[in-house]
């Protein structure tokens, strides 16, 4: 609880571990007694149950639910996919809910200066973070993603190195996003210059959660590609350097990540053909 951006690392990953090995049942059933143990410790220390259940809801379920994905399918494709489904189901309740969801969290951010900022300089931060309201919700999103994603793979890890080694490398490179999504993003990406307010601002808020699919995928096709070729590690160092110094690097990741896709569908019909 101290540590609350690595949380879903930290607790996330052994319900992964827990669900990849032993099943979504028994997954489901650790998660619901770690969630008493919780609430128990949460009222001893007399805080507010409800926060235990915020806990469970924000990071357990999630990683639950995308381990299940994983362990049923055996292919982290469905599972970038399912984690996706999930935070844009979450985007869209957001805008059916709330409405504005721009000054929605603006209000929180202001709130949240007001008590942690000296009052002298709170006019400035808030003119900061009005520059990028529009794109917090989607920030927030992609966060939320990344940070279920990588749980899940770090249970998935985890679970390699105990049980079957190199399993995870072999899965990871073969990641494959469905073919589907291509036409889906096409067709998404082109609702957001057409449809107005509030239906762009969310079909926004979706194409950046489809973005970062692709750049999982993008950062697959490095790793494999690099091992294919028996190139140096250097480079898999260099695009993560990239990625962290350069944020823009993540839209050539995503292109790539989309040139897979597209290749895989391509030789997929190729092979249907011939197989005719």
């Amino acid at each position: 609880m101290l540590m609350l951006p690595f949380a879903y690392l930290i607790s996330g990953s052994v319900i992964a571990l827990i669900t990849l090995r032993k099943g979504a049942a028994i997954g489901l059933q650790t998660l619901c007694a770690s969630l008493l143990v919780l609430t128990a410790f949460f009222m001893l220390a007399d805080l507010p149950a409800q926060l235990s259940i915020a806990y469970a809801a924000v990071i357990w379920l999630p990683v639950w639910i995308a381990s299940t994905a994983l362990r049923l399918s055996e292919r982290q494709g469905i599972l970038i996919c399912t984690v996706a489904l999930l935070v844009i189901s979450l985007i869209v309740a957001a805008y059916v809910t709330i409405g504005d969801v721009t000054n929605w969290w603006q209000q929180w951010f202001d709130l949240m200066l007001e008590k942690a900022v000296p009052l002298e300089r709170i006019d400035q931060y808030k003119d900061v973070l009005k520059v990028g309201a529009t794109m917090i919700n989607s920030l927030m999103a992609t966060a939320l993603m990344m940070n279920i994603i990588m749980a899940t793979f770090c249970g998935r890890w985890w679970q390699s190195r105990l049980f079957n080694p190199g399993a995870f490398q072999k899965e990871f490179y073969a990641l494959r996003l469905p073919t589907a999504i291509l036409p889906l993003s096409g067709i998404i990406m082109l609702l957001v210059f057409t449809l107005a307010e509030p239906w762009q601002s969310m079909l926004r808020d979706s194409t950046v959660i489809l973005m970062f699919m692709y750049v999982i995928q993008g950062i697959s096709s490095v790793h494999r590609n690099v091992d294919e070729l028996k190139l140096s590690t250097a480079w898999i160092v260099s695009m993560y350097c990239l990625l962290v110094l350069i944020p823009q690097m993540g839209l050539l990741i995503a292109c790539l990540g989309m040139t897979d896709v597209y290749i895989s569908w391509r030789r997929k019909k190729e092979s249907s053909e011939n197989g005719l």
